[in-house]
């Protein structure tokens, strides 16, 4: 007997309905497909009826089998709310988008290890990554979600700057294009503890990248399907992205997704974070006073309620905000 799979319907007035939010028009006709041959089906009430969903019984049935079959075989994100962006964990918890700042050089990495916490790891190869590359791939993972992975995805560059808080400006539109060309000319190898196992990932972060001249700015990326591995329940976390639109600050932008990953977050020594974001600060102390400024910047966010040093241990403690006092704290 073929059977479509729970998620793949929402109930609205006993009937079956293909998820909303869902923009790629094969996916949403073959779902609206289904749902109506099912119900016609239901419909009837007859045993003879019910039994005509085996395959090979009569040609509705074999279309449902084939439709169903199609659904399965695409792959596609969770469908998370506009206001949030999946940050796989591994990412936010190491220093792979470091916090170096933009007119900083950047440098070329090979098969570079790079820190993370314990039970992750990642090698690189490709330009320097940094938080304005974050952005922009949280951006365009957040646009892919409406689709099947490895789908082509349609934007224009003006509503990406805008969805970033970029300027629109001639330099934000070449910042743009440079942040997507090293998303897209890297080799990434990660492998983590999930809470179903061990997983692994290795490719780049953007398969494809074309665009027209500056008069169009029609741009289309292509993500690797196997990023889906990345996406797993125990493996991201649902960043809420109107906090982090607030920070101007690179490392204040790494402790929110860092710590947003924790519900109860741990302490680290300054030292252990330092390596964590991938800081090029010099000195300890010099890190230092630019992370309480940062932890400063979250409690005013409304994101951490609290933080402190510990002055014998240089152990680092925050404790977040309620969601509700978050949610307070946007509305303000």
């Amino acid at each position: 007997m073929v059977v479509l799979p729970c998620f793949l319907t929402t109930k609205t007035n006993g009937t079956d309905m293909p998820p909303t939010g869902i923009k790629h028009k094969p996916l949403s006709d073959a779902l609206q497909k289904i749902g109506e041959t099912l119900a016609a089906k239901r419909k009837g009430g007859s045993r003879q009826a019910q039994m005509s969903l085996v395959p090979g019984e009569d040609g509705a049935a074999e279309a449902v089998r084939r439709d169903v079959e199609q659904v399965l075989n695409i792959i596609q994100l969770p469908l998370w709310e506009n206001q949030v962006r999946g940050l796989p964990n591994p990412l936010a918890r190491s220093a792979l988008f470091s916090v170096a700042r933009q007119n900083e050089p950047r440098q070329h990495l090979k098969e570079r290890p790079i820190t993370s916490v314990k039970g992750v790891e990642i090698f690189y190869t490709g330009e320097e990554l940094r938080q304005d590359d974050e952005d922009v791939f949280l951006n365009l993972v957040h646009l892919a979600r409406s689709q099947p992975l490895g789908h082509e995805v349609s934007f224009t560059a003006y509503s990406m700057l805008k969805s970033m808080g970029w300027p629109t400006s001639s330099p934000s539109y070449e910042r743009l294009r440079l942040c997507i060309l090293r998303l897209t000319a890297n080799a990434v190898e990660i492998r983590f503890d999930a809470g179903s196992g061990k997983r692994g990932y290795g490719g780049t972060l953007v398969q494809e990248f074309t665009f027209k001249d500056e008069t169009d700015r029609q741009w289309k990326v292509r993500l690797n399907p196997k990023l889906i591995t990345l996406f797993g329940a125990d493996a991201y976390t649902q960043l809420d992205w109107r906090q982090r639109l607030k920070l101007r600050s690179p490392l204040a932008k790494w402790l929110h997704g860092f710590y947003f990953t924790h519900r109860e977050p741990f302490g680290y020594k300054v030292e252990t974070l330092k390596g964590l974001c991938g800081s090029s600060a010099q000195q300890l102390y010099h890190f230092r006073n630019g992370l309480k400024k940062a932890l400063d910047l979250l409690v005013e966010q409304g994101f951490l309620k609290s933080w402190k040093i510990d002055s014998m241990t240089d152990v680092v403690t925050v404790v977040r905000a309620s969601r509700a006092q978050q949610v307070a704290q946007l509305g303000a």
